[in-house]
């Protein structure tokens, strides 16, 4: 029998916070990170029954009708925000003929939302995937796989703890030589997954658990030699969940990355994620041997700095310490702070924009990533806002730069998305960007190891000063830059990182401004036209006919500002601009139907 061939296919994101998209242009990458998850995936196929093509990454090249055609089956592993490029995938294998199987945390939480697929291996491929491959080779597969089903019906071959969570000491190695990593600026790979906190926003329990789960030293020793092997070098981003999820693991798996690093001479910086109380006394050596493994970064999920915000939400670890010091004690350990905060919290008060502004500023968090609160599927949040009946309907999977909200927040919708653009304005007006960095680069201690500079490095500080020297900002950016030269030569190519990574987030902003003006920009259209109309109504007789030809001219300025919209933010927009038409239209109508009727 012939080996199924089978095309991993990641689908497309669009531009957002995390994406980096303008960032990575400057150092000639196509991408932030790999498809880590896909390419672990790929890797539990058995190679004896199926051959796996090389991977698309449709975020750095076009997935082509050939690849479609040569192929059995499409794999393909999506979150929530990748919905619509997930579903054009579909159409196109559909077209040819092909079945698509769909994993990931979108299908596994939208399953109604997903029903295109031919194949949905929900959950964990450790439990699900092998179930799924077994059917399919015997011609029985099922359209949907899951983890509960598959654990009733006794169908599980992998060791699972209590939770019916599997444990990921077998997982394999991800499939790297099916993935160009030249394309990306970073590499991703995974060490734990699960968390042991359970805030009502957050969906990572719903998926993976409150028990974290790690793979062994050994395993990530042979994770980082496959990249080393595949000739990569530089940044790592450490996907957990919650990377201190599981303390006493880490305790044993740190000195081991240590070890290795050193040997090595230090070929990667570490990156990750993890929870407040990273900074708590308790985690003193956890926190100095991530520095020591080499560890420059981490992302906290803040949220809040109003107490009673982060209690109704469930998020205990983040009240035992005062917010600022814990990230000046994060800070001065020599890790560089990343932070999460969400507006739209039922305690959240009027003062909150100006008190999460100055705790930002002040705590040096050069990169925050202020959201309005979306309540994902599943979540403890979901389930208290449809009891309440405050559900619109379910999340599109992007919280940042994004005006709107999926349910009914208690303070004035309009108060809080106004006051959000404001926000995002203010954190990434350059001057107020900059002196973030200066207030870090004061406070930030001594950290080990580093990405090494290279031609790519030169070639993207070159294209930086040539776009933002004398581009809105650069006044500031001037003085940025020969700030850091003379005072900490050492972390020029820093401070040159920072100016590039405001030119995303700058632009992210804008278009995000302008979708907000664009519903004012509507306002005022109808505005005109209804005072238009009102003339001609005054007047009647022989101009009533001209209602039709002001209308059109109203919609078709709106239409041609609509066009110039960013297209990745143009939903936001679509919204106001359909609403403009729908009320002209109807405002026309009543008032022929009036006047006919006169």
């Amino acid at each position: 029998m012939p080996k199924i061939k089978v095309l991993p296919v990641y689908p497309e994101f669009p531009v957002t916070f995390w994406s980096f998209k303008y960032a990575v242009e400057y150092v000639g990458k196509k991408s932030s990170m790999p498809p880590t998850g896909l390419a672990t995936v790929v890797a539990m196929l058995p190679s004896q029954k199926f051959d796996v093509h090389r991977i698309v990454d449709l975020n750095v090249e076009s997935l082509t009708d050939e690849q479609i055609k040569s192929s059995d089956l499409i794999f393909t592993s999506s979150m929530i925000v990748q919905e619509g490029s997930h579903n054009e995938v579909i159409d196109r294998a559909h077209f040819y003929g092909k079945k698509v199987v769909a994993g990931g945390p979108f299908p596994t939480s939208y399953w109604e939302r997903n029903r295109k697929a031919d194949h949905v291996v929900a959950g964990e491929a450790e439990i699900t995937l092998g179930p799924f491959l077994e059917d399919l080779l015997s011609g029985n597969a099922r359209e949907r796989y899951d983890e509960k089903d598959l654990l009733r019906g006794g169908r599980v071959s992998v060791e699972v703890r209590k939770n019916g969570k599997p444990i990921i000491t077998g997982t394999p190695v991800p499939r790297w030589d099916l993935v160009d990593l030249e394309k990306y600026f970073c590499a991703a790979i995974q060490y734990s997954r699960g968390c042991p906190f359970d805030c009502d926003f957050c969906d990572i329990t719903k998926l993976y658990g409150r028990e974290p789960r790690t793979k062994t030293p050994g395993q990530m020793i042979n994770e980082f030699e496959a990249l080393r092997n595949r000739g990569f070098s530089g940044d790592v981003f450490i996907v957990d969940d919650n990377f201190i999820g599981n303390s006493s693991n880490l305790r044993k798996f740190l000195p081991v990355v240590i070890d290795w690093q050193e040997r090595n001479n230090y070929p990667f910086s570490f990156f990750t994620e993890a929870s407040m109380n990273l900074a708590w006394d308790s985690n003193k050596d956890i926190l100095e041997d991530m520095v020591k493994a080499g560890f420059s970064q981490v992302f906290l999920g803040i949220e809040s700095v109003d107490e009673e915000v982060l209690k109704n939400m469930k998020k205990q670890q983040n009240v035992r310490m005062n917010p600022l010091e814990a990230v000046r004690r994060i800070q001065e350990a020599g890790l560089e702070v990343t932070g999460g905060f969400i507006v739209g919290n039922d305690g959240d008060r009027k003062d909150v924009f100006d008190n999460l502004y100055k705790f930002i500023q002040e705590a040096g968090i050069v990169i925050p990533m202020p959201g309005l609160l979306t309540a994902l599927n599943g979540t403890d949040l979901y389930k208290r806002l449809e009891r309440e009946g405050r559900l619109r309907g379910d999340s599109m999977g992007n919280n940042t730069h994004h005006l709107g909200f999926n349910f009914e927040p208690k303070l004035d919708e309009e108060f809080l998305i106004s006051g959000y653009v404001g926000l995002l304005e203010r954190l990434f007006n350059p001057k107020n960007y900059y002196e973030r960095c200066r207030v870090l680069q004061d406070r930030l201690g001594k950290s080990i190891g580093g990405r090494k500079i290279g031609w790519s490095d030169v070639s993207a500080f070159g294209k930086s000063v040539k776009r933002q020297l004398f581009a809105r900002g650069g006044l500031e950016y001037s003085k940025h830059l020969i700030s850091a030269a003379i005072t900490s030569p050492r972390q020029f190519p820093k401070a040159v990182t920072q100016a590039i990574k405001l030119d995303h987030f700058g632009k992210l902003t804008r278009a995000t401004s302008d979708v907000y003006n664009y519903r004012e920009h509507t306002e005022s259209l109808y505005r005109r036209f209804r005072l238009g109309a009102k003339r001609i109504v005054k007047r009647r007789s022989d101009e009533i006919h001209r209602l039709s030809e002001i209308a059109s001219s109203i919609l078709h300025k709106a239409e041609r500002r609509y066009e110039t919209l960013h297209d990745d933010f143009k939903s936001d927009a679509f919204e106001y601009l359909e609403s403009l038409r729908n009320r002209v239209n109807e405002l026309a109508d009543s008032l022929r139907k009036r006047y006919s009727s006169a």
